[in-house]
């Protein structure tokens, strides 16, 4: 590559950072001028300034020293015509004019008498070019005329100028680039914390904050992590309590009606009593089975994972199918499994197992009879992800958004709580991973339970 094609190929780069630098400008009217924005712009505004001003400086001064050594180059030519003058007659002297004309770029030569008439001249002086002029005394009357371009100042400015631009250009782009690096360096963690602080805004409890660098961004993310866990311990709370209470009201309601209605006296007619009995035995079930529920939930927030050992999934996964295996028998629903090989993830195996007999439970809980539900483990990157698939109606719209909240259920009445999902996103932020509803239609659904690899 020549220096032309480099100094035109920075040209169109930095032209195109120029035209980036302003199309965010205008788009920041309307959202807002970014940090980076405001660390890039004055450090690539300084950079070029200083730039554009030290290629000028040296550009001038270059100019300038050239302009003196042309003088200086004139005077001492003026002076030795001049002592040539004296022991010859100025007609002698055209050859040696000619000779200084034709050796110096751009000059011209003139022997005037004491008059000031022209007596002899040689060269001439191109017209729109910058020249010095000397002057040398002859002895006895009589003047010396030397009249010379800047030094070949055109060919000063068609090498040293393009040189000079190339560096000064070269310093610019470099300087824009550092600024971007610095911008990027103040913004980009301030960017993480907006992030996570967005993914825990949308439901990801356990989404964790970057890792702090730097003395100020460390004190804000512990700020912001000491807020997540008040809002959250006040949230969880308020949320438990409200549905707790939403949760109970059925079954101790129905407990109590069939209470009075028995001690009203539907204990003497037998078959009464039997039904209200059942109908008592039932709530106190639920009762217990949401109790049992709530318990293992609060310990496993509580607690969490105390001693993760390496286990295998593909093993966890087809023990949950095995225990799931007597209520899909009674539905008529097949549950299958396809682990192959090993799995390894670190964790507890019984609160995996739980997760996915949670999964398994209500997919076969949905599924209708001679239906399919589908226990997949396969690698995925960096994790291991257990998916259940199902062949059930899908999941109801209403609830879709809040499927693994506490008591987000459709199906009260056969006795679901609305804590398996729960439990389920639980184990898997207490392990690292996440629980999610991959997709859901007419024709089923998918949920998938991801842990990264041991």
């Amino acid at each position: 590559m020549t220096q032309r094609e480099l100094v035109v190929a920075l040209a169109l780069l930095f032209l195109l950072g120029v035209g980036a630098t302003v199309a965010r400008l205008i788009e920041s009217r309307r959202t807002g001028l970014s940090l980076r924005l405001q660390v890039f712009i004055p450090l690539a505004a300084t950079t070029l300034i200083l730039s554009a001003m030290f290629a000028g400086i040296v550009i001038d001064r270059f100019t300038a020293r050239a302009s003196l050594f042309a003088l200086r180059a004139a005077e001492d030519e003026a002076r030795a015509i001049a002592e040539l003058a004296v022991r010859a007659p100025p007609e002698s002297l055209r050859p040696v004019l000619q000779a200084f004309t034709h050796s110096a770029i751009d000059t011209d030569v003139a022997v005037l008498d004491a008059q000031g008439r022209v007596l002899i001249e040689s060269g001439e002086a191109s017209p729109g070019v910058a020249r010095v002029s000397a002057e040398a005394r002859i002895a006895g009357g009589g003047l010396v005329r030397v009249r010379k371009a800047t030094f070949g100042m055109v060919q000063l400015l068609s090498d040293v100028a393009p040189k000079v631009a190339l560096l000064a250009l070269i310093f610019a782009i470099a300087s824009a680039l550092v600024a971007l690096i610095i911008g990027g360096a103040v913004a980009q963690p301030i960017e993480r914390l907006t992030r996570a602080a967005q993914r825990v805004a949308s439901g990801e409890r356990q989404a964790p904050l970057p890792e702090p660098r730097g003395k100020e961004v460390r004190a804000l993310t512990h700020a912001l992590e000491s807020m997540r866990r008040e809002l959250e311990e006040r949230h969880a709370l308020e949320t438990f309590v409200a549905d707790l209470s939403h949760e109970l009201k059925n079954p101790v309601a129905a407990i109590r009606a069939s209470a009075e209605v028995l001690t009203e006296g539907a204990a003497d007619e037998p078959e009464t009593a039997r039904r209200f009995a059942l109908r008592i035995r039932e709530s106190s079930d639920k009762l217990q089975q949401l109790t049992r529920d709530l318990l293992s939930l609060a310990r496993l927030e509580a607690r969490g994972i105390e001693q993760p050992d390496s286990i295998d999934l593909c093993a966890i996964a087809r023990e949950a199918a095995d225990a799931q295996a007597p209520t899909a028998a009674a539905r008529h629903v097949r549950v299958e499994v396809k682990a192959e090989g090993a799995a390894p993830v670190r964790g507890d195996p019984v609160w995996l197992r739980r997760a996915l007999e949670n999964l398994l439970g209500n997919a076969v809980q949905h599924s209708p009879e001679n239906a399919r539900v589908l226990l997949e483990v396969q690698p995925a990157g960096p994790e291991w992800v257990a998916a259940v698939r199902d062949e059930g109606p899908g999941v109801d719209p209403a609830i879709r958004e809040r499927l693994f909240e506490r008591f987000a259920t459709t199906r009260h009445g056969e006795g679901g709580t609305g804590l398996g999902l729960a439990i389920v996103r639980a184990v898997a932020e207490q392990h690292g991973g996440r629980a999610q509803l991959r997709e859901t239609s007419a024709r089923g659904s998918i949920f998938t339970l991801s842990l990264p690899k041991a």
